[in-house]
């Protein structure tokens, strides 16, 4: 099979190394990254290939391999024979180079071939050259003590994602089928195929009514007529059809016109014409076929959720770049497939971004893109390019940022700059620096700084300054600006209150957060060795906002509504966490109410 695919200098490929899986290989991308420009590179290689067979007995090579006509490679989508090579090496290196590492009876061949233009004459033949005689010679010496010769040890067969089929097909001789077969125009002669022999037919019809749910049955009629082949399926004229009743007819149909030592089936787009259900039963047909090996190109998230991690190939402009594309290790498949297929604008993002910003949830991202819009407003600036997602499942937060940075490591900038946006939950605040910095072990790349927020989450944050907290709390219920000074006694008031109230066990803001601090006991390692009193013996007036989870903060804002309202007339709802969010985005228009800790974590996420 297939172990790898070298590709140089052609077309949009400069330099390209793939290692293969030996069975089945989905390749997924960007539009116009080169999938397609894959399977062209290995049709290439396979003219190049059948074209140095020797006539007589198809058992050895050519000592020198033989020149191949422009017009064999017409399937390659190329106007000129200069459009076969890349555009930015075209002056320099007007070489391409493709190497199939093959792996057979437990052996490894390097067979590879350089094909260059020939100078002074368009359009005429590509000139082709071994790049290592000796490994065909190998190749060769085992295949003569097969029961298979050069020209069957290896087909390669191909299904377009918009599936063809000629009105008249003639008969043809085997020679002709298979011409077609290698070229890429295995749908001009899908009859021929089909009714080879009565044995080919009834396989055939096995594996498309495996894949189709129900049976098939093709028959031919007007057999007298010798000139074009009349084939029905199930009574119906084939021409008929579906593309995708069609597109899997001419892969099985393929596969089972001749033995071969092995096949590799090259296959666009399947999801183009075929239900969902059809795909999966597709890809289970598929790898039930011995000596086969599949690779798929597709856009479609549903069609991937199917295949495994390790059969995945995803190709971005960055491994690209690098020259080599390996497949998906386990685990990163929902990373970079459900995550960001969907949207491939978050791949060009990623691809761009300065800074990898990773929150706690979905309320933290919001928040941060309105406030740094905000920001950016007031100070006339433009903000670099940052990234700002979620991290699924905190409560692992340490796997998930090994799997999240080896992931988005595929795509990102080795510049780029990963920050972890850390709620400090139950965690005490003298235990930060060393949880952060064991984090950061966890990204695997060298620029990285894991931040807490300054406060139980970025709700609390807005309890970390107290006039800026009356101010909004003054706006909210609608009061003349001089009653700001009696909101803020207000408030100490009920700061106070709550940080003498959440050591008292019979309290409830104590029973909350003690709620609060067993949960993340039980579910994180690191608060094993901790007690709730741990964390509340570095609670004080000053520091309030540690304490400050959603239910608290509610209680805490209803707390001062009910002081509120016994000075004030009020007509304003009482404010939870939400809304005071909302609230206090909504209210700046000004960078100086703009709360110190926000401006502070601004100036890490921009600078």
């Amino acid at each position: 099979m297939l172990d790898k695919l070298k590709i140089r200098n052609f077309k949009s490929i400069k330099q390209m190394e793939i290692e293969c899986n030996n069975q089945f290989n989905v390749i997924i991308g960007e539009n116009n990254i080169g999938k397609t420009t894959i399977f062209e590179a290995i049709h290439l290689w396979k003219i190049c290939y059948d074209a140095c067979i020797q006539k007589r007995d198809k058992k050895s090579f050519y000592a020198t391999s033989k020149n191949i006509p422009f017009s064999d490679n017409e399937y390659l989508r190329i106007f000129e024979d200069k459009d076969l090579v890349n555009n930015e090496l075209y002056r320099n290196s007007k070489d391409i180079e493709i190497e199939l590492t093959i792996k057979y009876c437990n052996e490894v061949y390097k067979l590879g071939f350089q094909v260059s233009k020939v100078l002074g004459l368009d359009n005429a033949y590509l000139q082709t050259s071994y790049i290592d005689k000796n490994e065909f010679n190998r190749f060769s010496n085992t295949v003569k003590n097969s029961e298979f010769n050069l020209t069957n040890i290896l087909i390669i067969c191909e299904s377009r994602p918009i599936a063809n089929i000629v009105s008249k097909e003639p008969y043809m001789y085997k020679s002709q089928v298979l011409d077609k077969i290698s070229r890429g125009k295995g749908y001009e002669v899908l009859r021929n195929k089909i009714i080879k022999t009565p044995q080919t037919k009834e396989l055939i019809e096995n594996h498309i009514s495996n894949v189709m749910g129900n049976e098939c049955k093709f028959s031919e009629v007007d057999k007298e007529n010798k000139t074009y082949i009349r084939l029905l399926i199930n009574g119906t004229n084939i021409l008929s059809q579906g593309s995708g009743f069609l597109q899997i007819a001419e892969i099985f149909s393929s596969l089972e016109y001749i033995n071969a030592g092995m096949y590799i089936l090259l296959i666009d787009e399947p999801d183009s014409h075929l239900h969902m259900s059809l795909q999966k039963s597709l890809i289970s047909e598929l790898r039930s076929i011995e000596n086969s090996q599949t690779f798929v190109i597709t856009h479609n998230h549903k069609f991937i959720s199917n295949v495994p991690d390790d059969e995945i190939l995803f190709i971005d402009n960055k491994r690209k770049e690098a020259g080599i594309i390996n497949h998906l290790q386990s685990g990163y498949k929902n990373l970079i497939l459900e995550n960001l297929l969907g949207e491939m604008d978050k791949v060009d993002k990623l691809s761009v971004a300065e800074k990898i910003i990773l929150c706690e949830g979905d309320t933290d991202v919001v928040f941060l893109n309105n406030l740094l819009q905000k920001y950016a407003e007031l100070n006339n600036i433009d903000l670099p390019c940052l990234f700002i997602e979620k991290i699924q499942g905190i409560d692992t937060l340490n796997d998930k940022l090994l799997s999240y940075s080896r992931a988005y490591n595929q795509i990102v900038s080795d510049n780029a700059k990963w920050i972890v946006i850390r709620d400090s939950d139950c965690l005490p605040i003298s235990k930060q620096i060393k949880s952060g910095n064991k984090s950061k072990t966890y990204i695997t790349s060298d620029s990285k700084e894991v931040l807490f927020q300054k406060g139980y989450g970025i709700e609390s944050t807005l309890v970390t300054e107290m006039d800026k907290l009356a101010l909004l709390i003054t706006d909210h219920y609608e009061l003349e600006s001089i009653e700001t000074n009696t909101i803020l006694q207000i408030i100490n008031q009920t700061v106070n209150e709550y940080a003498t109230g959440v050591r008292d066990i019979m309290n409830p803001v104590y029973n909350e957060i003690l709620q609060h601090f067993t949960r993340q006991k039980n579910k994180r390692l690191e608060y094993k060795d901790l007690s709730i009193q741990d964390m509340l013996s570095e609670i004080n007036q000053n520091n309030i906002e540690y304490i400050m989870t959603k239910p608290i903060l509610n209680m805490f804002l209803a707390s001062i509504h009910s002081k509120v309202a016994e000075h004030y007339d009020v007509q304003s709802d009482t404010l939870n966490n939400n809304t005071l969010m909302t609230f206090y985005l909504g209210t700046i228009d000004d960078v100086n109410k703009i709360f110190q800790c926000h401006r502070d974590l601004i100036d890490k996420l921009i600078n």
